[in-house]
């Protein structure tokens, strides 16, 4: 692969270029100016020699009247021997009129003679034409034409640095500067400097115009066929170079040059005259058979506007310098003058239109862009007419008079504002409104596309769904802008899939992630993305095949990235204009803010439908969570069983909709009432689900009546392992209470140890606490158990409670504990059971006075009368 210079080193090349052509162009105006402006300030050159042989050919009168006549050949100046026309620069450039030079020459019959001449004055340079008529054609020929046309280049070469064609164009553009301005009045190295770069422009001129019609704007067929003819061509060029700086040396630092060397220059000069000619008929031809062949509609675009711009501009040169001439056109008269600088002005379309093929992405059709410009820029010289001409009416009318008056009274200050006022409204208001007329006027479809899309930016902003968002700014864009092709393309976890189409079949295979160069290029800059195949830009030479499939099968011409608040929400690819105009900076700026608008209203809607399935999935689950209270109410025991001497109340509040306090009473098998209580670890659902595991295992194993309850209690354990996770456990009590010999017996699983309240014969209350058993179960996959009998007395209240009960808290973070709950018993052991349970939770709620609680609260209880 070719490698190409870096950028950086090019612009250091043209900042050198620059330096020099910028040197050149002003030293030639500052010496122009001081000869139109102060000619008689230096001198005119008394005769004019050959500069091959030093024969003199014409003489001035005051070399006339020294003594020198035509014929003589000069050998000496001022006491020197004659070096080169560089001598005679230094003379010529550093007197004063009235000053003195010494000529030394040998005459056609071989004697020498000397003469002094009195250097007389430089005459006018344009006798007869008005001073400021010569400044002008020279201001615009001389100095603004070539600088405009120098200035183009440079922007161009700094804008595609890398890009051959760009190159060349500046090396044509300035060529004016060398067209119209010659070494001037330079001295010594200056001198040197000025003329090299004089004749090398000169040089350069014709086969950087060859070279251009052969790779602009893409490499023509016929060189493609046959590069041996531009070859052909350009090495003469070379070899001219060759000869043409050891002469311009010798001519002008160690002349003469002689007879030989003036044969071969002028032989060489010819061959080469004939070349140049042969280089404007071959990028004739080159840009003509491009004109039928080119690759792309876009190059043949280029090349038509190519043509008629370099036609217009160096058409009006060879009218007004060429034909002018063959038709006696005088330049140094008044109509000459004007002539020329209307010649000049025509000739600027040649550089803006070389400009303009380089620089623009896609070019405009030639008609649409004389039509539409031709019509704008008549209208808009017909209003700064009707603008002058209100100015001098208003001078007239009222400035005149009031300037006239001597004495200016009252009336002639007011006129001066009125027309001050007049003048301001003319450059403010009326300028603006006629502004926005004209663009209203011969660029409607501009201003109507800028008003629809601005309208469709406010628009998108009322939108909450999705679909009908896309459909209305794809349908818009389409319509107002003339795009045939548009894909939208929307954000689906890490990948953007194609959502909305216009001119593109939708294919689900259609997709870019996350990572694809162009997404993360428009994630990074938030502009849109111009994609130019024929000259792309680097993020997408670095696009992988299947990124560029894609945006080859939507036709994408223009990326513009839909951004939400803090990330890319999508894509959306337009494919090019029916006109196949490029999208111009207002359709970028307006394509942006609707872009911007419309991503924004993509995550609004996207986050409405995030919202509305969130709360039907909440709904869901309230209702699933609904459903599971219900059914673990019914594994509560519905009834309680009625006991002889005692009863029994039990009930539990969950913190979430369901929980994990369990609690049960059963018969069993010999008459004996099963009391169980537990607490499974964690909250919500899953330990609902372990609840009902651990109760199922506990009616299982009590089929048999069993009187082992440490056996039990390790059934229990194995079974609640293995149908549980590693992390999951529960405390547990289970009791078996004989109604006919008060005697329970019971075991305890790491749960809260349950309390019984005696009332003594001596009205003391005793507490005990049935705590002996074992692990919690669940845990482990074998564990230990002791059981525990106890004979409970008549008037004994046994209360089973979960840590929610005992750990219940107030704002302040304090539990209620153990010993507020036994005096909350202790008030109570009179009652029933059910009054306990109720007397209990009153007590506990007033202490917490609302706060929330983040536990199950459950209390089974079991009273027996005195």
């Amino acid at each position: 692969m070719k490698r190409r210079p870096h950028p950086n080193l090019l612009r250091a090349l043209l900042g050198v270029f620059v330096l020099a052509s910028l040197s050149f162009w002003l030293a030639g105006v500052l010496d122009n100016w001081e000869m139109e402006r102060h000619a008689e300030r230096h001198v005119a050159a008394p005769l004019k020699y050959n500069d091959d042989t030093c024969v003199v050919t014409s003489v001035q009168p005051e070399a006339r009247k020294a003594g020198i006549v035509p014929g003589v050949r000069i050998t000496g100046l001022n006491g020197a021997p004659y070096t080169g026309d560089a001598q005679v620069a230094v003379i010529l450039y550093t007197a004063q009129p009235g000053d003195t030079v010494d000529v030394e020459f040998v005459r056609p019959d071989g004697s020498k003679g000397t003469a002094t001449i009195t250097l007389a004055p430089h005459a006018k340079p344009y006798a007869g034409i008005a001073e400021w008529v010569a400044l002008l054609r020279d201001g615009v020929v001389v100095a603004l034409m070539p600088l405009v046309c120098l200035l183009i280049g440079y922007w161009v070469v700094l804008a595609k640095p890398t890009d051959r064609n760009a190159w060349l164009l500046l090396i044509l553009l300035t060529f004016p500067s060398v067209l119209w301005i010659n070494p001037g009045m330079a001295t010594g190295a200056g001198l040197a400097l000025r003329l090299f770069w004089y004749d090398t422009l000169q040089l350069l001129a014709s086969p950087a115009l060859l070279l251009f019609g052969i790779y602009f704007p893409e490499q023509s067929r016929i060189d493609n066929k046959a590069p041996w003819i531009k070859w052909l061509v350009l090495a003469p060029y070379a070899l001219f170079a060759g000869l043409l700086y050891p002469y311009l040396y010798k001519e002008y630092f160690a002349g003469p040059a002689g007879l030989k060397w003036a044969t071969v220059i002028t032989d060489a000069g010819n061959v080469l005259n004939v070349l140049n000619l042969v280089c404007i008929a071959l990028y004739l031809v080159f840009t003509l058979d491009k004109l039928r062949s080119a690759s792309t509609a876009d190059a043949r675009r280029r090349l038509r506007v190519l043509t008629a711009g370099t036609a217009i501009g160096v058409g009006a040169l060879l009218l007004v310098f060429v034909a002018g001439r063959h038709f006696g056109l005088k330049f140094d008269s008044v109509s000459g003058f004007w002539i020329t600088l209307a010649g000049g002005l025509v000739f600027m379309v040649a550089p803006f239109t070389l400009a303009y093929v380089v620089l623009v992405q896609r070019a405009m059709d030639v008609r649409m862009i004389v039509r539409a410009g031709t019509r704008y820029v008549m209208a808009k010289a017909f209003l700064l007419a009707v603008q002058t001409a209100l100015v001098g009416v208003a001078i007239w009318l009222l400035l005149f008079p009031a300037l006239h008056n001597r004495q200016p009274g009252e009336s002639a200050l007011i006129e001066g504002l009125v027309f001050l006022a007049l003048l301001a409204v003319l450059r403010t208001g009326v300028q603006k409104h006629a502004q926005a007329w004209l663009d209203r006027k011969f660029f409607r479809e501009a201003y109507n596309a800028e008003v629809v899309l601005n309208e469709l930016a406010d628009e998108v902003r009322q939108f909450t769904e999705t679909a009908p968002l896309l459909d209305t700014v794809a349908r818009k864009v389409a319509e107002t802008l003339h795009v045939d092709q548009i894909a939208v393309l929307l954000r689906r976890s890490e990948v953007f899939h194609l959502e909305r189409a216009i001119g593109v079949p939708v294919d689900a295979a259609l997709a870019l992630p996350a990572d694809a160069s162009a997404v993360r290029y428009l994630a990074m800059t938030n502009e849109p993305a111009r994609l130019y195949r024929d000259d792309p830009d680097a993020w997408y030479l670095m696009a992988g095949l299947g990124e560029r499939q894609v945006l080859d099968k939507v036709n994408a011409e223009l990326l513009l990235p839909l951004r939400g608040r803090n990330r890319l929400m999508g894509v959306m690819a337009l494919g090019p204009k029916r006109s196949e105009a490029a999208y111009t900076p207002a359709d970028l700026h307006m394509l942006q803010t609707l872009a911007t608008q419309t991503g924004l209203a993509i995550e609004v809607a996207e986050l409405a439908h995030s919202l509305a399935a969130e709360a039907a999935q909440r709904e869901r689950v309230n209702r699933e969570i609904e459903i599971a209270r219900e059914v673990q109410e019914r594994l509560f025991p519905q009834e309680m069983p009625q006991i002889e001497g005692a009863t029994i109340a039990g009930h539990c509040r969950p913190a979430l909709g369901v929980g994990g306090d369990y609690y049960d009473v059963f018969l069993l098998e010999d008459g004996r009432i099963g009391l169980a209580i537990g607490d499974v670890s964690g909250k919500g659902i899953a330990a609902a689900l372990l609840m009902a595991s651990l109760r199922a295992s506990l009616r299982g194993v009590s089929l048999d009546n069993p009187r082992d309850f440490a056996k039990l209690m390790d059934k229990v354990n194995r079974l609640v392992y293995e149908a549980s996770a590693s992390n999951r456990y529960a405390t547990f009590f289970f009791a078996a209470y004989d109604t006919k010999t008060r005697r329970l017996d019971c075991v305890n699983a790491g749960h809260n140890p349950p309390v019984v309240l005696r009332c003594g014969e001596d009205g003391v209350t005793d507490t005990l606490r049935l705590e002996e058993g074992g692990p919690v179960v669940g845990l482990l996959p074998f564990a230990p158990y002791t059981e525990q009998s106890v004979t409970l007395m008549p008037g004994d209240l046994l209360v089973l409670f979960t840590d929610g009960i005992s750990e219940a808290m107030t704002h302040e973070d304090e539990e209620w504990g153990e010993e507020r709950m036994i005096e909350s018993m202790k008030k109570c052991q009179d009652t029933t059971a059910d009054a306990v349970l109720k007397d209990m939770f009153r007590d506990v709620d007033a202490f917490t006075a609302g706060a929330p609680q983040h536990d199950d609260m459950t209390l089974l209880v079991l009273k027996l009368e005195g």
